[in-house]
């Protein structure tokens, strides 16, 4: 089992499982998220849980069984509770990671990148996480009536930047809520493109590089440089939020479906990405690659 060194003290390791998809799309859920903490600390079972964030019986049960099938959570024991048996579930791990196929059987935590935290600015702020990331609602919605298929990746998005900051408060939300409650004056993080997130259509024109058209289905990238149209074409930029000149709102969609996974892959690499950033607007063009051949994006180049 991995283990993650605390603080550089090699006293105080953690013993740490591996996130896989499964466990990551599990994990795009802020309530699961919520209940992994609460059994992360002591066991306990489902009706406690809803009790303590509030939540209907039918609702835990379903999250729960989420956890389960996806190896979050276990079973740790029955006990009598107020005259009836209840199962209590623990976390199957203390912490997870990414394994990002370095070799040995320790995983050291990394050091954060200077220009990484200037390029989160002012999202990221000692340490904390000032905003949303925003995904398409899964339900239909906007002019085009689409289904959203891409928020699963919202969860990767909130890994890489729980590595540079933390939030108290949920940092997922959908495009619908932010409609609903006309919350558009924020730090923003949008995945999917304008057809399925209809907060980034809202915005699409005031970032650098931007959708071109108005009509479905908006297939096309045009930077000042070029423009683009195929699938895997996917795309990271930051502009200032024309809501509020204090706050910023960042893109990470695509072309399609793989544009979009292509464009989250370069922001878990922004070390990379933004290795000359100082300040300002900014974007970054990447395409997608599938290396190993079994029609899944796994790794990106930049073209821009």
């Amino acid at each position: 089992m991995p283990r993650i060194l605390r603080d550089q003290d090699p006293e105080e390791v953690v013993e740490s499982e591996e996130l896989d998809e499964k466990k990551i799309k599990a994990l795009s859920d802020s309530t699961r998220r919520k209940i992994l903490e609460i059994l992360a600390e002591e066991p306990s079972y489902p009706l406690e849980v809803a009790r303590e964030l509030d939540l209907e019986k039918q609702k835990i049960y379903y999250h729960f069984q989420k956890l389960e099938d996806a190896e979050l959570i276990e079973e740790d024991h029955e006990e009598k509770v107020s005259g009836g048996s209840a199962t209590f579930y623990r976390s199957t791990a203390p912490s997870y990671l990414i394994d990002l196929g370095a070799e040995g059987d320790k995983f050291f935590s990394t050091r954060t990148d200077e220009n990484v935290k200037k390029f989160l600015q002012p999202m990221l702020d000692s340490g904390k996480i000032h905003g949303n990331i925003v995904v398409g609602s899964p339900e239909e919605h906007g002019p085009d009536r689409v289904q959203a298929r891409d928020g699963h990746l919202a969860g990767e998005v909130a890994l890489k930047l729980g590595g540079y900051g933390q939030k108290n408060s949920n940092v997922v939300k959908l495009d619908t809520e932010i409609f609903r409650d006309e919350s558009f004056d924020e730090n923003m993080i949008l995945i999917g493109g304008v057809l399925t997130n209809t907060v980034t259509k809202k915005f699409n024109e005031d970032f650098p590089a931007s959708f071109e058209g108005e009509n479905f289905p908006y297939r096309e990238i045009k930077t000042p440089e070029s423009s683009y149209s195929e699938d895997a074409i996917g795309i990271i930029a930051k502009t200032e939020n024309p809501q509020d000149s204090g706050k910023v709102v960042f893109m990470i969609a695509g072309v399609r479906n793989s544009g979009t996974e292509a464009a989250v892959l370069a922001f878990k690499n922004l070390e990379d990405i933004v290795d000359n950033y100082s300040k300002g607007e900014f974007y970054r063009v990447v395409r997608g690659l599938d290396l190993d051949g079994d029609g899944d994006i796994d790794d990106f180049e930049v073209v821009e």
